[in-house]
């Protein structure tokens, strides 16, 4: 891009005067296809040889899109960085349509005048054809830049979504571990008590049985194995969590039984008990992946 200390006469800034002089006034600038914005564009260009246009106008507007402030007025003119096929293609309409117009007002005989006219006329209809082309191609990626965009904005709400919904699921399944792991304590205090005591209720023994069974399964898929273990262990004793998870021998009670609940020796201590020895003895269950 010039600097300031530039010659007036150097073409590239008077380009770029005349080009800021026609953004103030925002003329739209963005289709040279339309003859309004290509006469525009050759009154921005007056007195800048052809083969100079090529440089200056793609350089000139690639170096005012590096402006913030430059980049919004050529934006308000239609034109637009993203879109640099838009920009290549003002220099060859513009030459194409002088060349055309310089031949029309031309003194030259009329038979030539009419042949050049004629041969300026195809070219500008292959140059339409091509450029119209490149325009379209141009449309069509913008189109599915918007629609890769739309996509973009969308797949953004659902992973925020996705995110709401995993820490909702582990908010869930942390409340899940915390319940069952107090109900598994509090229901080993009650098989510890039911063994100590020996007391002689199936129902009780078969209810607490399976809360614990139920919640020892639990803990297990939510990885929590370890955990059970070293809390059953510190609940129920070393001879007691033998007695209940590997099959051992119950110890003998450190209470006397009750005088009102008799206690008759063919009770079951463990109504479970043949479920729990065909599984292998000891917490062996494997969390879940």
């Amino acid at each position: 891009m010039p600097t300031a200390a530039a010659a007036p006469t150097d073409p590239s800034m008077r380009f770029l005067q005349r080009l800021m002089a026609a953004l103030a006034h925002g003329q739209r600038l963005d289709d040279p296809r339309d003859s309004v914005i290509c006469r525009r564009w050759v009154e921005i260009v007056e007195g800048i040889p052809d083969g100079k246009l090529f440089q200056i106008i793609p350089q000139t507007l690639r170096g005012l899109f590096r402006d913030p402030e430059a980049k919004a007025r050529l934006e308000r003119s239609g034109l637009r960085a993203d879109l640099p096929l838009r920009v290549e293609a003002i220099a060859p309409y513009v030459v194409s349509f002088r060349r055309f117009m310089a031949a029309r007002s031309g003194t030259a005989d009329e038979e030539v005048t009419r042949g050049v006219i004629a041969g300026l006329r195809l070219e500008l209809r292959r140059l339409k054809r091509q450029f119209d082309h490149i325009f379209d191609q141009a449309a069509g990626l913008e189109a599915e830049r918007d629609r890769l965009e739309g996509e973009n904005r969308a797949l953004r709400q659902e992973v925020l979504s996705l995110r709401l919904e995993r820490d909702e699921a582990q908010r869930q399944v942390g409340e899940a571990r915390s319940k069952a792991f107090r109900f598994l304590r509090l229901y080993l205090f009650m098989l510890k008590e039911e063994l100590q005591r020996r007391r002689s209720d199936p129902i009780r023994m078969v209810t607490v049985e399976v809360a614990i069974e139920t919640n020892l399964a639990t803990l297990e898929a939510l990885g929590w194995q370890e955990q059970a273990r070293k809390s059953a262990m510190d609940i129920l004793g070393p001879e007691l969590y033998a007695a209940y998870f590997d099959g051992g021998a119950v110890p003998e009670p450190t209470d006397p039984p009750s005088p009102e609940i008799p206690h008759p020796g063919s009770a079951p201590y463990f109504p479970l008990g043949r479920m729990r020895s065909e599984a292998p003895p000891g917490f062996t269950g494997k969390p879940l992946q």
